[in-house]
């Protein structure tokens, strides 16, 4: 079944003349706990509370359990709308309708499997065993993909869950009789609080690329944009967090990783959630229902001015425009313009790009007015309305105090090599950052 472009269905829901004519693309959201989410049904807009022009499969394992998201558990595509009998959501609401609106052609549909307090290294990468000590978060890989998934489990890593209906497989598998092409669009990934805590931290990085890297695989997509939540500073104890002192370096290593592998695949983003209140004094490690309505919004800008990129670096390839010295062409993603080959593959220099600043599409303005930051020179991609960001330095860390409400918004940035300064860069601005608030801040 592994395939990048797969046959899928129309299914339950009607679809227009011109919705028909073009792909369905599917996104697959994924992650821990700032996935799942903690937003309360009754605080969305009426209009966000169910959607059923956006398709929507749910899983989230903790139904392993029958504990409260059994409920939430899909047995086929229905309205993008929040799940189980706590009617909580995260950000597919308001990434899904930000999509819908930059692609009103095309059909959107929405994968989600997530689930609190997981980590790369025990239970979201290929082919791991179960993990005895909490054997309901085991082996999250095969549960999101099921025969999509090219590990082989025996023995030691034999399935603890064989014959569990697993997620994207099926939810492909439920509509492809149908005839529509499907484009697999991107994988959403929010996670990382759970190995800012231990000594996992040093190793996220690596475990992230082989995550990536799998999926992209076992897709049949080497291409897949990915978008990447970085986790907040709300984890810092100098913020309130729930983070032990004297842990700080393994806070800021989870987030420089994730900022350093953006910075080195111009395919991945990375979006800032700094300024997003706690869910309650008590509770900072998620966020509070207006949170979650933002964070899906910036992971559809990022996700738009990806695709953005790749589309003008596809005009300009084609065109032949965008050659260097060595005949390379421009890498789409990074600043625009490659400088003394930093950005051109066959060693070219002075290759200039199509652009140095991707434009968004519709619907995509944060609620808090953020925009989107591209590339590691500080080129900025504005979309919609509001005051965008604009990048730090090659690290991709996006600066104090950019936005309109003093947020940021997508930092995505490419150019810098893997093992480059890039990391060391990141680490030192986000040890700058990490204490950037008062103690004692109000939350809410």
């Amino acid at each position: 079944m592994k395939r990048s472009c797969i046959v899928l269905a129309a299914g339950v829901l009607s679809l227009s003349a011109s919705a028909m004519a073009q792909p369905v693309k599917v996104f697959v959201l994924a992650g821990q706990s700032n996935m799942v989410g903690f937003g309360v049904g009754a605080d969305l807009p009426v209009e966000l509370r169910s959607q059923p022009d956006i398709w929507y499969d749910h899983f989230n394992p903790d139904a392993r359990q029958g504990g409260p998201y059994a409920a939430a558990t899909s047995t086929d595509w229905g309205p993008l709308e929040p799940k189980g009998e706590a009617r909580r959501y995260g950000p597919e609401i308001t990434f899904g309708r930000a999509i819908a609106a930059a692609y009103p052609e095309h059909r959107i549909a929405i994968v989600k499997v997530s689930q609190g307090g997981t980590n790369l290294v025990d239970h979201w990468g290929r082919g791991l065993p179960p993990d005895p000590e909490a054997l309901y978060k085991s082996q999250l890989y095969h549960a999101l993909f099921g025969k999509l998934d090219s590990a082989t489990y025996a023995d030691d890593r034999a399935l603890e869950y064989p014959e569990e209906v697993t997620r994207l497989d099926n939810a492909l598998a439920r509509l492809e009789s149908e005839g529509h092409e499907v484009e697999i669009a991107a994988l959403v990934w929010m996670q990382g609080e759970n190995e800012a805590g231990w000594s996992a931290a040093f190793r996220y990085g690596d475990a992230l690329r082989a995550f990536i890297a799998a999926v992209r695989g076992d897709l049949g997509v080497p291409d897949l944009p990915v978008v990447l939540g970085r986790v907040s500073d709300n984890l810092y104890p100098a913020n309130g967090g729930p983070i032990a002192v004297g842990r700080e370096a393994n806070i800021d290593a989870v987030r420089a990783a994730q900022v350093t592998v953006a910075d080195e695949d111009p395919r991945v983003a990375w979006v800032d959630t700094d300024d997003f209140a706690p869910r309650s004094p008590d509770d900072t490690y998620h966020f509070d229902s207006a949170a979650y309505q933002v964070l899906g919004q910036r992971f559809a800008d990022a996700y738009i001015a990806l695709a953005s990129a790749e589309g003008a670096s596809s005009a300009s390839s084609a065109t032949g425009a965008s050659t260097g010295a060595g005949g390379g062409d421009a890498t789409a993603g990074s600043s625009g313009s490659a400088e003394g080959g930093s950005s051109a593959t066959g060693g070219g220099s002075g290759a200039t790009g199509s652009s140095s600043a991707a434009t968004g599409g519709a619907g995509s303005a944060g609620a808090d007015g953020g925009g989107v930051t591209v590339g590691s020179s500080g080129a900025t991609a504005t979309t919609g309305t509001g005051s965008a960001g604009s990048a730090a330095g090659s690290s991709g860390a996006a600066p104090v105090g950019a936005g309109s409400s003093g947020g940021c918004g997508c930092g995505m940035a490419g150019g810098a090599g893997p093992g480059t300064t890039a990391a060391a860069v990141g680490l030192a601005a986000l040890a700058g950052l990490r204490r950037r608030r008062p103690r004692g801040r109000q939350v809410g």
